[in-house]
């Protein structure tokens, strides 16, 4: 990491036109820098005006010091300072008129002196107020280095700087929610619950090492077990909101799989209400996955449509497209297996529901407003245990049912009420994971009677594991490969 003592700055919005975007400014000189590009009529000298105050007027490419010249008496005794004219120098001049917000330290988001300005948001005009920065002795921020600022100054621990990504990345209620309980602290305040359990047995069993020559009874072994194992339930019942969080943040990945021409790509365009994919009476229309998001109740929902499966194709693009297929099935969390419910079933419906297998699934009988020749005797044996949801992708009949099983199934195994309190990510689950393990282990050793060491010492791995989490035993690489998936300017 750079040296806390650079100012860095960058565009803090994203890239293209818009009403307003906004540059940053953080660190030592924050506020300087600002004040040689900045002139107003009501402020004279940025570093004299109070925290969290907003300051309109206007951006030159002119450095006012030391050719500017003294503020003048204003209406009301108000001191005035004389803008540059228009044009004023060889490409010199206005730039924009901004608002410019002070915040001091440490109340500022990175615990700095922090300066935002707020212009008009052309990516021309934000590049040159950032280069003036630049010029003026701020250096390019790097990747979430303002919110790596703001942890490293005590400002928020890391899983609320991992909040703010996934806060930022957000589609839908649920996911923003679950981010925003983040932020507020509630996994940090649970992960700090479970430290402060563990730290007083740490505590216990070194002092009894320590003295162990005096009268010092060691910590009774049935209180021991039933700590540790109080602090393991709690570790498991952490790590099972972990697929719901890997989902909220990622999506729930779902694969359309059929032969061709059963509607696989009707039933996409039925379930995002939109005409995505080409729908034609020529099988093998589709010849590669088509990937889209949709929002279920809050669910983010990745639905790839594929190509048809079928065998004995001559057709180079289409071997390829199903070869896709294949994959999209390996990559998919849930795939829906859609079969023609107006023909009977063919062997090429079996090899649909053998690539099926191996992955949740659910059948879905398409086309029910048509005279129905499905054989129900299809689905048996292994077949036979998916729900089958039968619908019309053209009439929307069944659409809702589908969704709320596959909805249901999907989310059966993450909590009983479909919510998440935090957004887990692998980071935070490997580590809870060491920590379970290693009380795992503190408890068959302290149950073989081992000796006091080896329990201790599976005491500080998991203290330790729960220290990462929140950043409090973390290491500096780690800090780094955290940060650098942030966007520049966050």
């Amino acid at each position: 990491m750079e040296s806390l003592q650079d100012t860095i700055a960058a565009v803090a919005t994203p890239l293209g036109e818009a009403g307003l975007g906004v540059i940053r400014i953080s660190g030592p000189t924050a506020i300087s820098i600002a004040n040689r590009i900045f002139r107003s009529k009501k402020v004279h000298d940025l570093n004299q005006v109070p925290t969290h105050t907003c300051h309109f007027g206007v951006i030159t490419a002119m450095n006012p010091s030391p050719l500017a010249p003294p503020p003048q008496q204003g209406e009301g005794n108000r001191q005035t300072y004389p803008l540059p004219a228009e044009g004023e120098g060889k490409g010199e001049g206005l730039i924009d008129e901004v608002v410019v917000s002070i915040f001091r330290t440490p109340h500022s988001y990175t615990g700095e002196d922090v300066v935002e300005i707020s212009a008009h948001g052309s990516p021309f005009v934000l590049q040159t107020v950032l280069n003036l920065c630049l010029r003026e002795g701020a250096r390019l921020a790097g990747p979430g280095e303002f919110t790596q600022r703001a942890f490293l100054h005590g400002k928020m621990d890391l899983t609320q700087a991992e909040a703010v990504a996934d806060l930022i990345r957000s589609k839908t209620d649920q996911a923003q929610a679950a981010a925003l309980a983040q932020l507020q602290g509630h996994l940090a305040a649970e992960v700090r619950s479970l430290r402060n359990d563990l730290l007083p047995l740490l505590a216990h069993i070194e002092v009894g090492l320590d003295h162990s020559d005096e009268d010092h009874a060691f910590l009774r072994r049935e209180e021991f077990l039933k700590k540790c194992g109080r602090s393991q339930a709690a570790l498991d019942q952490i790590l099972a909101s972990a697929r719901l969080g890997k989902i909220l943040r990622e999506g729930l990945r779902i694969a359309i799989v059929g032969r061709p021409n059963v509607g696989k790509s009707s039933l996409l365009n039925a379930l995002l209400r939109e005409e995505r994919a080409i729908v034609t009476p020529i099988p093998g229309t589709t010849r590669d996955t088509l990937e889209e998001s949709v929002d279920w109740d809050g669910i983010p929902v990745v639905l790839t449509d594929t190509a048809g499966l079928r065998s004995g194709s001559s057709d180079l693009a289409e071997r390829l497209g199903m070869e896709r297929t294949r994959q999209a099935v390996a990559q998919a969390d849930w795939v829906i297996g859609v079969f023609d419910g107006s023909a009977p079933s063919t062997p090429e419906d079996r090899q649909v529901m053998e690539a099926c297998l191996p992955k949740p699934h659910v059948w879905a009988i398409n086309k029910i407003d048509l005279p129905s020749r499905w054989d129900s005797g299809a689905f048996s044996g292994p077949y036979g245990q998916a729900p089958v949801a039968p619908l019309s992708a053209k009439t929307g009949v069944g659409l809702d049912r589908l969704v709320q099983w596959v909805k249901t199934l999907a989310l059966k195994e993450t909590s009983s009420t479909g919510q998440a309190q935090w957004l887990l990510n692998a980071r935070h689950r490997a580590a809870l994971e060491r920590a379970r393990d290693a009380l795992r282990r503190a408890r068959e050793a302290a149950q073989s009677e081992a000796f006091e060491e080896c329990v201790a010492l599976e005491i500080q791995s998991a203290l330790q594991a729960l220290g990462e989490i929140i950043g409090e035993t973390a290491t500096e690489d780690l800090l780094d490969q955290i940060f650098s998936q942030f966007c520049v300017g966050k």
